[in-house]
């Protein structure tokens, strides 16, 4: 006997339709000059204009990721507001660096995203850490951040974000809303997978990333 697939066909698509929902309406991110909290791991995204990264890189070795100091873009990332870059986000972007993260301790599972634009790294699920980002050095270089995941076989666009080198002191970006959501989901664990960050950088050297408890 045949079975009929339609109402769980039609489950999926108002869950899709419920998380946009959500992220469409997720609370703006917050910013502090030092972050509350206690550190429970920290590492920096390096921009090397150079065509390697350091020795031992993709195996993950020294705590770093390193992108390429300029990447391919669909746009300056000087010029955009909000950090989105890719004009389509129903699709996959083509361009700028990939970086995947993935539930497990936390770790830095690739960090070369100069010779094949991958990079990986992983953090802890269930648990849920307040996550801050700052562009560190000096002043110069934009780099715009976006977030993508996958629900069943559907590609979602959770946001983006502009992390530029202004002049002053580095302001922390609050990035909870790129990695969890409001009702306690967690972006890149099951029922989500293949999430990752899509990196557009114009002349970034260091972007410093860090993980508290709450």
């Amino acid at each position: 006997m045949e079975r009929s697939t339609q109402p769980q066909v039609i489950g999926v698509v108002l869950l899709l339709l419920l998380v946009m929902g959500t992220l469409m309406t997720m609370a703006p991110m917050a910013t502090a000059a030092k972050p509350p909290g206690k550190l429970a791991w920290k590492f920096n995204i390096i921009g090397v204009p150079r065509d390697t990264a350091a020795h031992g890189a993709e195996e993950g070795n020294g705590g770093r990721i390193f992108i390429p100091l300029v990447t391919d873009s669909y746009k300056d990332p000087c010029s955009t507001t909000g950090g989105q870059n890719n004009p389509d986000t129903t699709l996959a972007p083509t361009k700028g660096v990939k970086i995947k993260v993935s539930a497990g301790p936390f770790d830095i599972v690739d960090g070369d995203a100069v010779a094949d634009k991958q990079a990986a790294f992983t953090m802890p699920a269930p648990q849920h850490y307040d996550v801050y980002i700052a562009a560190k050095g000096k002043p110069g270089g934009c780099l715009d951040l976006e977030a993508y995941t996958y629900l069943d076989t559907t590609l979602i666009f959770i946001g983006s974000l502009d992390i530029d080198r202004t002049t002053g002191k580095p302001r922390w970006k609050n990035v909870n809303f790129l990695l969890y959501g409001p009702n306690g989901e967690i972006f890149f664990a099951d029922p989500y997978f293949d999430y990752f960050w899509q990196l557009y950088n114009n002349g970034l050297r260091n972007m410093e990333v860090r993980f508290y408890t709450p």
